[in-house]
Order: C-alpha cells, then sequence, then structure tokens
C-alpha cells in the first residue's frame, strides 16, 4: 500500500471548498495551526478594526457606549452565538471570560439552593473548572464540597444535598460526549441545577 504524497495532498487543498479561508487570517508561512481554543488565528481584519475603534474612543470619549452602541454588544455577539449553542434570540448574553461566568454561576446556583452543600461534577473534567469551584469553596469557608466522580456514576451521585451540577459537555482529552438532555433531566429530577461549559463543543457539532 502506498503512502499518500504532497501532490495528492496539495490537490485535495485545492478542491477543498473552504482552502480560500486560509487567507483570511495572519499566519507564519508553512505554519498548521490548529488551536482555535485559547488563542485562535488573528483575522487580518482585526487589526484595522481595532485601529477604528481606538479612534472612536479618542473622538467620542463616553458618548461611544451610546453613539457608536458598543453597550448594545454583548447581546448582539449573544444573538450571533445562539444558534451554535441550540439558543434562540435574545437567550444569549456575551460577558466575560468563561472562567469567570463560571465562577457567577455556581455562586449564583449556590445562593438559589440554600440547604444544599454540594457542588457535583467529573472527576475528568476540564480541570479549569475544578479550580474554579474548589476556589469558590475556598471564598466560602468550605460551607460547600465539592465531590467528583467517573462519568458513568454521575446520575447516581445526584443525591438530594446537590446544589448544582457543573460538567464540560466533550471531554477535552478523550472526545468522550454526554448525553446533556438526559443528565440536565436527572439534576432536575433530583431537585439540582445543571451547568454546562460548551466550550469544546460550540461550533463543532449541532447543540440543543
Amino acid at each position: 500500500m502506498s503512502s499518500i504524497t504532497r501532490s495528492a495532498v496539495e490537490a485535495m487543498d485545492a478542491r477543498d471548498p473552504l482552502s480560500s479561508c486560509r487567507a483570511r487570517f495572519a499566519l507564519p508561512s508553512n505554519v498548521v495551526y490548529l488551536d482555535g481554543n485559547s488563542l485562535g488565528a488573528l483575522p487580518v481584519t482585526t487589526s484595522a478594526r481595532l485601529g477604528q475603534v481606538v479612534e472612536a474612543w479618542g473622538r467620542d470619549l463616553i458618548r461611544s457606549w451610546n453613539g457608536h452602541d458598543w453597550i448594545g454588544w454583548p447581546k448582539r455577539v449573544g444573538d450571533r452565538i445562539a444558534p451554535l449553542i441550540g439558543a434562540r434570540a435574545g437567550e444569549v448574553i456575551v460577558a466575560d471570560s468563561t472562567s469567570v461566568n463560571v465562577f457567577k454561576l455556581l455562586s449564583a446556583a449556590l445562593d438559589l439552593q440554600r440547604g444544599r452543600s454540594v457542588i457535583l461534577s467529573e472527576t475528568d473534567n476540564f480541570p479549569t473548572d475544578l479550580y474554579v469551584a474548589q476556589g469558590l469553596i475556598d471564598a466560602l469557608d468550605k460551607r460547600v464540597e465539592l465531590r467528583t466522580v467517573d462519568a458513568p456514576a454521575l446520575s447516581g451521585a445526584l443525591g438530594r444535598d446537590v446544589a448544582v451540577m457543573m460538567l464540560t459537555h466533550v471531554n477535552y482529552r478523550t472526545g468522550a460526549m454526554h448525553d446533556m438532555a438526559a443528565l440536565t433531566a436527572a439534576a432536575h429530577d433530583a431537585g439540582a441545577l445543571a451547568l454546562w461549559d460548551l466550550s469544546h463543543s460550540a461550533g463543532a457539532m449541532p447543540l440543543a
């Protein structure tokens, strides 16, 4: 069996309907860049756009929030993201980083679920989300517990002391995907809230 040749790969690339998209990004030559989560490739239009925003800021000062409707961007960008995660227009807001949002949402969930003292998660969950949960627990003087179990045991671990189940939809190491609908229903049946991190599935697969 012969190995694939460079010319064959170049021919496939030439037929790829998305091959022209590479020109939209500022990438060094001879680099294949596959990191699309933490810091994706820079769009070539970004530098000029940032310059326009800075010039507007310098010219219009605080009036820019309303004059350029900067204050409405979180909703407008949220509406663009909504179809990627199976949501409707008006249901998504853009704010802060994933970690800051996880912290705020866990805090709100615990406040809503007073009398319950457990954050349930998967042992192999994305480490940063677990660090955020532990940091919140430390800030609350350990009045709350982080309980982690292996994925198959999640439903059975939804006891009446669980305030919120926090999970990442797709495992960043293995690619394993949770049944989001089933686990959310199980959490609700147990009186718990469900908090999902979609960082590794939004835009990569259909979501609802």
